[in-house]
């Protein structure tokens, strides 16, 4: 699903578990060749992780079956030798230690451009290479917790939500480490690239922080979370789901028509907060239809409606299956590998 644009282009890959190894998989679906370097005594955690399909983790073939791997003792200095080869025969390096582990071992950005001028340096850490929480351990959540991302998703309680998917892992690391890369190979220059997660995760926040420089309190008007009769979720009869994304009032004033209510149909954007138009009402109304029905129903109203599928129906879904994005529906093939 991806160009070859990187092909001849060499990664040494020395990261684990998910951000790096990701974002190297799809360094490698774009033609990359990628070496997984492990060492013997800290070999990738995803290894154990289950589930396991013929003895080996599901997530770790998911994250590395595009790349070769080695299992060699870096830190030594009997290998050293044939680690620093490899760095000269390497067009990029990406690790995701703490600040200065790969220093310790003669592996730091300063150490190996002496051999290769030319190598783009790409550390991946969650809090950056300096700054007081430099040195601090973290994983997705608290990414999350330290930028506002868990303020902004909470239950009726008002207790933070944990998402069921890595954020900060995936769009503040996986996918900044293959922007920065390809800006690096542009450039066409060997350079070091610091990548933080935290700092990945704050354009995500572009929006709510909008509201907040114009005086608006995110958690008071939830224009995009929860806030809008007309951008939201419903439950239907049958306890399944459906969403409605007609956040312009043209596409709700069409879906008004479409369910044969003209009454509800306003001018303003406004008008359609919770606070003003009852939830309550579009509720019942969902209620009356199985999620089927009403995805049928929707089909040609161009409406924004969407039925809310679970993980076991997706590969059946006729878009996915147009994009190709399972090869079978029983295939552990996703779109990013």
């Amino acid at each position: 699903m991806l160009s070859n644009a990187l092909k001849g282009k060499r990664i040494l890959d020395f990261s684990l578990l998910l951000p790096g190894p990701l974002a190297t998989d799809l360094l490698a679906k774009m033609g990359a060749e990628v070496i997984k370097i492990e060492h013997p005594s800290k070999l990738d955690e995803t290894r154990h992780y289950p589930p396991f399909k013929n003895g080996e983790a599901l997530l770790y073939t998911m994250l590395n079956a595009t790349k070769k791997s080695i299992i060699i003792d870096y830190r030594s200095k009997e290998h050293r030798p044939q680690i620093l080869q490899m760095v000269r025969e390497a067009d990029i390096l990406v690790e995701q230690f703490r600040p200065e582990v790969m220093q310790r071992w003669g592996l730091a950005y300063e150490d190996l451009k002496k051999v290769n001028p030319n190598l783009i340096y790409i550390s991946l850490t969650g809090y950056g290479q300096k700054g007081p929480y430099a040195l601090k351990a973290g994983h997705d959540l608290n990414y999350l917790a330290c930028t506002g991302v868990l303020d902004l998703i909470r239950d009726e309680r008002g207790k933070p939500v944990i998402p069921g998917v890595q954020i900060a892992d995936v769009a503040g690391g996986s996918y900044m480490l293959v922007t920065a890369c390809l800006a690096a190979l542009v450039e066409g220059k060997g350079q070091y690239i610091d990548i933080a997660m935290l700092d990945g995760v704050a354009p995500l926040l572009t929006f709510p922080y909008a509201q907040l420089l114009g005086g608006v309190n995110p958690q008071e008007i939830r224009l995009l979370n929860g806030g809008l009769v007309n951008y939201n979720v419903y439950p239907c009869k049958g306890g399944q789901w459906v969403a409605l994304g007609a956040l312009e009032v043209r596409f709700w004033n069409r879906f008004c028509l479409a369910v044969e209510k003209p009454d509800w149909q306003r001018e303003h954007f406004g008008e359609l907060s919770t606070s003003v138009f009852a939830y309550d009402l579009v509720e019942a109304l969902f209620l009356t239809k199985t999620r089927e029905e009403w995805a049928d129903w929707a089909a040609e109203k161009d409406v924004c409606l969407s039925p809310v599928l679970t993980l076991e129906e997706v590969p059946k879904d006729a878009q996915i299956k147009a994009r190709a994005y399972y090869n079978t529906p029983d295939s552990i093939q996703l779109p990013w590998l």
